[in-house]
């Protein structure tokens, strides 16, 4: 009679403990603004502050030591293939006109990144 209690409590916690394995989950983690390739084309050198953010948005750091750099920075890392996607872009401005552009990584496509939020929302349901 113990015996066979001590076989099924072994085979119990030998099934659980497989099962709580197998349920594991790792989240998808997107970070930043997704500037995009498509709004990275409108943005041209001589455009005033305040229509950069209307086509990029709101850049994701505002240094208060250097007011005239806005840094869009997004990436992308995938939960179960650990899989990173990255974009870096810093626009430059004098006197509320943009000046130059620096892409760090090229962001991605509006494609992509409409996949990978398609993606994220079928793996929270």
């Amino acid at each position: 009679m113990y015996k066979k209690y001590l076989i099924n409590l072994l085979l119990i916690l030998g099934i659980s403990t497989s099962l709580g394995a197998c349920a594991i989950h790792r989240m998808d983690i997107q970070q930043g603004n997704a500037l995009t390739e498509e709004v990275l084309n409108k943005l041209k050198v001589g455009m005033e502050q305040r229509i950069v953010r209307r086509i990029a948005g709101t850049p994701l750091i505002t240094d208060p030591f250097r007011v005239n750099r806005w840094d869009y920075i997004y990436s992308f890392k995938h939960g179960i293939t650990n899989e990173v996607q990255y974009s870096y872009i810093t626009l430059y401005f004098e006197e509320d006109i943009l000046q130059k552009i620096d892409v760090h990584a090229m962001p991605l496509k509006e494609s992509d990144i409409n996949s990978l939020n398609r993606q994220l929302r079928r793996n929270r349901s």
